[in-house]
């Protein structure tokens, strides 16, 4: 196989992998597209951002749940608990995992309210969960104000291109032509970044420049943390790259990473042994998320905002890839965690577990429409 031939072919595997995980992994568990429109808080009314979505309520409502400040209130049981309709879903619940009770969207965003980064995972181009996200970050938007939007589906060195549209000195079209953003953008993450433009708030970046990465692949069998950590400062990447060297992974991190990882189409035809392929593999998931934490890291410290983080659920569940690499390049990397699941994977979901890591921090728990 020629090395331009492999190298494409090496580059898709890197794709498709980003998307493993349905449901526990990397890149899934639904949600959907945004809608128009403010919302209220309470027991009824609309909810935050998502059209008319209503909350019900039926029983006594418990005690309030673990972090919150003031009117936020659980229950023990989801039949008692408000739900919540938006435009891709109904009935959607909030789970805290910690707790082991049912929230009300009031007592969600106080037990958000500690923590300056806020992840919320998704499975991609779902677009239930895409629209929750959304729901999330206007609920953080209405409550505070100084919130950023930190997007795994832009690369790092497009910032400029991103702050010129956001400022309205280019128009949609061409910043969707320069930019680089993911396939399905349009469709799925473009009403969160309208949302942040016509708040006048921040979006961010947070991906490895793809030329950066088509270095790495083009020098495979070298191992990837070898090509990237002997890469200097003229590198014409460098500054959307984190310090180098990386330290390796840990134990913890391969382990988690191992259980989203298929060998038989990622490095056995290229005649990797199982383990070869897998460090192959783990090493260019540490490289995007210590990339990703490295641009988070420098936003904590360069401002007072919240942030909140939308990415696939492989790098946010558990906290221990994207979340863990924030704290190796700043000690303010408090974050909450939330992911997604339907009724049919919610227990499954709720299981997922790395040595003593739950799964998150709160599950929304949504029928699609």
């Amino acid at each position: 196989m020629n090395l331009p031939t492999f190298a494409v072919s090496l580059s898709t595997s890197i794709l498709s992998l980003a998307l493993l995980g349905a449901g526990c992994g990397d890149d899934d568990v639904a949600t959907t597209s945004a809608t128009e429109g403010e919302a209220t808080t309470g027991t009824t009314g609309e909810t935050d951002g998502t059209g008319e979505a209503t909350t019900e309520t039926t029983g006594d409502s418990a005690t309030e749940s673990d972090g919150t400040t003031g009117g936020g209130q659980s229950w023990p049981s989801p039949d008692d608990a408000p739900s919540y309709d938006g435009d891709a879903y109904v009935g959607m619940q909030i789970y805290d995992v910690g707790a082991d009770a049912w929230l009300d969207e009031l007592a969600l965003m106080e037990g958000l309210d500690p923590a300056r980064l806020v992840f919320v995972g998704e499975q991609h181009e779902t677009a239930p969960i895409h629209e929750l996200q959304r729901w999330v970050l206007e609920g953080l938007l209405a409550r505070h104000g100084d919130v950023t939007l930190a997007m795994e589906h832009f690369q790092a060195d497009e910032q400029d291109v991103i702050d010129a549209y956001l400022a309205g000195d280019i128009d949609s079209a061409t910043f969707e032509s320069m930019a680089d953003p993911w396939s399905g953008y349009a469709s799925y993450w473009k009403p969160l970044v309208e949302t942040m433009k016509s708040a006048e708030r921040p979006v961010i970046g947070l991906n490895v420049p793809s030329e950066a990465l088509d270095g790495i692949y083009a020098s495979f069998p070298t191992a990837p943390l070898e090509v990237f950590n002997g890469w200097g400062q003229d590198n014409p990447y460098d500054a959307f790259l984190p310090p180098r060297p990386l330290a390796p992974w840990d134990a913890l991190y391969q382990t988690y990473f191992e259980g989203s990882y298929d060998y038989d189409s990622h490095g056995k035809d290229w005649g990797l042994s199982y383990q070869e392929a897998l460090d192959y593999f783990t090493a260019l998931a540490l490289i995007r998320d210590d990339t990703m934490g490295y641009h988070l890291a420098l936003r904590l410290e360069a401002s007072e905002d919240r942030i909140v983080v939308v990415g696939g659920d492989w790098h946010v569940q558990t906290g221990i890839a994207t979340p863990d690499s924030v704290t190796k390049f700043t000690g303010d990397g408090d974050a909450r965690l939330i992911t997604t699941a339907t009724p049919a994977i919610f227990e499954s979901v709720k299981a997922v577990s790395e040595g003593d890591r739950p799964v998150a921090d709160y599950i929304l728990v949504y029928d699609p429409i």
